[in-house]
């Protein structure tokens, strides 16, 4: 039976979360995707956002807003946030942080996390086969922030060669050329063993969903769906999630903001604990 979900309750509530496998995290992922299942495309520029279309390009839309409050929420629920390359050379801002939700959201957030003994940002987790990386990026050049990059070896040596340790990155080598199955399934076990991550915020893209997703340690996960409709012709490189009603995933939760009913959010587990 499908359990209602509230995304946005009115309140602060924590998201109840399964405890961590032994040996490694709970991995749950965030997405929001069109009523078509698109989740991403390859941009021809900074206008061409496909996260501002999914979502309607209206920031203030209360379902939009509902979604931004949810994932700040699914943050602070973590002890690592994580995306890919791809989505860091999309979006050079980015920081998986919590504190900036707006209203009084992200300084409970916060305060969240210092009662449970946390920093006020999580760390920070990416992926890049290559090591090509921008190490100018806003990421790179914050104090406090503690970042991992997981690669290859060959990857390993492009940042260090970039000096990647004078912006105190540490490096998880899971391969030598290629970071292939086993070595996501190592390098979240070293996440577990050597950085305490036993909760794991996996923000994409989609290729990154989907290599956890056939590693078999993508968990569940959070989608929220938009009511636009996107043409996939218009767009190179369109991305979709792996399907989640091919029998692979189980839905347990699914719920509306009261205030916008177009969009609905679902909550799909891969994985039972």
């Amino acid at each position: 039976m499908t359990a209602s979900f509230d995304p946005d309750p009115p309140r602060f509530e924590p998201m109840e979360l399964p405890p961590p496998w032994p040996t490694r995290p709970w991995i749950y992922a965030n997405v929001i995707m069109s009523r078509n299942g698109v989740v991403t495309w390859a941009r021809v520029g900074p206008p061409d956002d496909p996260i501002h279309a999914i979502a309607g390009g209206d920031v203030k839309r209360p379902g939009r807003r509902a979604d931004v409050r949810l994932m700040r929420r699914l943050r602070a629920s973590a002890d690592a946030v994580s995306f890919g390359a791809q989505t860091l050379r999309d979006q050079p801002e980015l920081i998986g942080g919590v504190e900036d939700a707006g209203s009084e959201l992200g300084g409970e957030l916060v305060r969240f996390r210092a009662g449970r003994g946390q920093s006020p940002v999580p760390l920070q987790v990416v992926y890049t086969e290559s090591g090509a990386l921008d190490l100018g990026v806003r990421l790179f050049r914050t104090a406090g922030i503690a970042v991992i990059v997981v690669t290859s070896a060959e990857g390993a040596r492009v940042l260090r060669a970039r000096r990647s340790e004078a912006r105190s990155v540490k490096l998880i080598v899971a391969g030598e050329t290629r970071v292939d199955a086993r070595g996501l399934v190592q390098a979240h076990e070293w996440l577990f063993a050597d950085f305490g991550v036993r909760h794991l915020d996996c923000e994409g893209g989609a290729v990154v969903l989907d290599s956890l997703h056939e590693a078999g340690i993508l968990d569940e996960i959070f989608v929220t769906v938009s009511d636009i409709e996107i043409d996939p012709a218009a767009h190179a490189g369109v991305k979709r999630i792996t399907p989640l009603d091919a029998g692979s995933a189980r839905l347990i939760a699914e719920g509306r903001a009261a205030a916008d009913p177009g969009y609905r959010f679902q909550r799909w587990r891969f994985n039972d604990r």
